[in-house]
């Protein structure tokens, strides 16, 4: 009998289906740090991605009858992962979270001064970059976040999203002109 790690995800999937709860666990302990990831870059606070990450976890082992096969798991995760974060933030306003762009420099290691007036600049900095971020639409905010962060290729994004290639290079173009015509008075002003 093989182990839960050398099993792939279908089979794993077809033992959640008749109540394994270990074959869930490999499956929770195989996504976890990635759907986390996703989603506190989508939401941006450590406590909100951990709540939405066992909520989405939770939504995959209640609909785990729904997987059809027609896609990788990953996807259908990811698929399932992206939705959540959408709806919650329709209901929520936007938190901090810091976001990289190439444009821009946006180092947000911790600063190299523990002076106050260094520490509030680069907290003003994380928050003008993750409002104009949650001001880009939200296809191109997830389709740039599934990009940026975690490394999905055009056919993965379009496959997660339910969109065409050609679909995913236009929001990933329009969501990076966006985010270079906010930032630049940021940028202008010193400000980033």
């Amino acid at each position: 009998m093989n182990s839960l790690q050398e099993l792939k995800d279908e089979e794993l999937l077809k033992r959640v289906a008749q109540n394994d709860e270990q074959a869930f666990c490999e499956l929770f302990t195989r996504y976890k740090n990635k759907v986390f990831n996703l989603v506190y870059r989508y939401v941006g606070t450590y406590y909100e991605a951990e709540e939405l990450t066992q909520d989405i976890f939770l939504k995959v082992y209640n609909s785990v009858h729904k997987f059809r096969g027609e896609s990788r798991f990953s996807t259908y995760l990811y698929r399932i992962a992206v939705n959540v974060c959408k709806n919650y933030k329709r209901k929520k306003q936007p938190t901090v979270v810091s976001i990289e762009d190439p444009e821009i420099s946006t180092d947000l290691s911790a600063p190299a001064s523990s002076e106050p007036d260094a520490i509030l600049a680069e907290k003003k900095k994380r928050v003008i970059i993750q409002e104009v971020l949650d001001s880009l639409p939200p296809n191109q905010k997830t389709a740039f976040i599934l990009s940026k962060y975690e490394n999905y290729s055009y056919a993965q994004i379009a496959e997660i999203m339910k969109i065409s290639v050609s679909a995913v290079e236009s929001l990933l173009f329009r969501a990076k002109q966006n985010l270079k015509k906010k930032l630049l008075p940021y940028k202008q002003r010193g400000e980033i």
